[in-house]
């Protein structure tokens, strides 16, 4: 029986991992999730994944706890949005995720959000092999970067995936990996009243607006209207928003009931 690599993923963020593993070996198979309805209509949308399949002619299946694959090589698993079942991993080869930290800290859904939050200047890149407990599982591979005052989340992703795109070929996935060690530490799923900035001083709210520019984006109220923000600029190029200590300069911004623009052309267009 022909051997596949299995490729576990959702959402965008999976988009550069299983590019680099599918262009490193055109010959695996895809897991992910069924399209959700979406808008008045109850569109059924497709993932980014899912389109990325269709679009390279990739085998692909939905997931379910109680499949069994049995020419599954081993899986690997990347911003997937279900935590596979103890019945899965005990019917399934090995598994292994791909998470953006270096554990065990920054454990669970949200790593790169929180480094930003907490003003880490490192983080990294870390493959484990998936058992029963949350990001506890043996490492295989681990890798160092450094986090910059003005990076956003974006950024971090983006970094991150290159630092796989160079390492894929030399990570040994048949070696039996090494325990985690140090104090572990935790992160949690975002909501959306996590985005509101209209109550933080202007420090943090750069500071979540460079965290939630994936998740996110973070928001306050101007003019008596929602007014998300994706970016800020450092100069006074435009009229700002004032926050307790200082004044904010959005630069990319989604007005509500507008979709993206610069701020700049935002404020000609309401005045």
């Amino acid at each position: 029986m022909t051997k596949y690599k299995y490729f576990f993923g959702s959402d965008s963020r999976s988009i550069p991992y299983l590019e680099t593993i599918f262009n490193s070996d055109k010959n695996i198979k895809v897991v992910t999730t069924p399209p959700i309805q979406k808008g008045r209509g109850k569109r059924f949308i497709l993932n980014a994944v899912e389109e990325y399949c269709i679009n390279k002619e990739i085998k692909y299946f939905y997931y379910k706890s109680n499949d069994k694959y049995d020419d599954m090589l081993f899986g690997i698993s990347a911003s997937f949005s279900k935590i596979f079942t103890p019945n899965f991993l005990k019917n399934n080869n090995k598994i292994y995720n791909i998470h953006l930290s270096l554990l065990p800290k920054l454990r669970g859904p949200s790593p790169v959000e929180f480094s930003i939050l907490n003003n880490f200047s490192t983080t990294g890149i870390t493959v484990f092999e998936v058992n029963e407990s949350i990001d506890t599982g043996k490492i295989v591979y681990q890798e160092q970067i450094y986090v910059e005052s003005n990076d956003y989340a974006s950024d971090l992703y983006d970094k991150l995936s290159r630092v796989f795109i160079k390492s894929y070929n030399s990570i040994d996935f048949n070696s039996d990996g090494q325990k985690q060690t140090g104090t572990g530490s935790l992160t949690r799923k975002f909501s959306k009243p996590d985005f509101n900035i209209t109550n933080d001083n202007l420090h943090n709210s750069k500071i979540k607006i460079r965290a939630f520019n994936v998740l996110g984006p973070a928001y306050t109220t101007y003019k008596d209207k929602i007014l998300k923000i994706h970016s800020y600029s450092n100069f006074e190029d435009s009229e700002g928003i004032m926050f307790e200590e200082g004044v904010l300069y959005p630069k990319h911004v989604t007005p509500e009931g507008k979709k993206k623009m610069l701020f700049p052309d935002y404020i000609r267009g309401i005045k």
